[in-house]
């Protein structure tokens, strides 16, 4: 695991200080250095964090520089590596990003009657769709009603977003006891919602 102490622990470049003041001049030749300095070192920072999703810590990385150039402005250089920095701005995404995927609304494929919003990114599985419907309220609601067992593998595969094989690791049971169990529990969590909002 990649602390933030780890992660700063090196000291500075002699170039960094000047890379930074023409950064924040606008060079975006000299940002462009920084981030090459950088960038592993946050991929692996962010990769830690979101393990179970490659592509998404490749974004969520993105992200981190993204909104680093667009606050380099704000950067005081006390002597300390811009890492410390650039891990504090990682740290923010990553828990953005958690926050943001917990309150997901959630729908069920028996609630779906159409289709309307062509830019929409559709669901990847049948699962992503049956969850959209529900707020987070709602889901904890409905997860209280189902067995301890449903819950866990819910809350690891949506929740956590972990796949089947990471799901299975942590509750100590088979790939196939999984995905039979998430579908007994997305069939409860439909059974319990559809009986609450009739």
């Amino acid at each position: 695991m990649i602390s933030e102490a780890q992660a700063v622990s090196s000291g500075p470049t002699t170039r960094e200080p000047a890379l930074i003041t023409r950064a924040q001049q606008g060079d975006r030749e000299a940002f462009g250095e920084l981030y090459r300095m950088h960038y592993d070192m946050i991929a692996a920072f962010v990769g830690h964090r979101v393990r179970s999703n490659p592509a998404l810590a490749e974004d969520l990385t993105a992200d981190v520089f993204v909104k680093a150039w667009a606050k380099i402005g704000t950067f005081t250089w006390t002597g300390t590596p811009i890492r410390a920095w650039l891990c504090t701005i990682a740290r923010n995404v990553v828990a953005d990003h958690f926050k943001v995927a917990a309150t997901r609304r959630l729908t069920f494929v028996d609630q779906i009657t159409c289709v309307q919003d062509a830019w929409a990114v559709p669901a990847n599985t049948a699962e992503d769709t049956a969850l959209s419907a529900l707020t987070l309220a709602d889901l904890l609601d409905a997860l209280s009603e189902i067995t301890p067992r449903q819950q866990a593998v819910i809350r690891l595969r949506f929740l956590g977003e972990l796949s089947i094989s990471e799901t299975a690791r942590t509750m100590g049971t088979t790939d196939a006891a999984v995905k039979t169990l998430q579908w007994r529990a997305l069939d409860s969590l439909r059974k319990v919602y559809t009986g609450a909002a009739a």
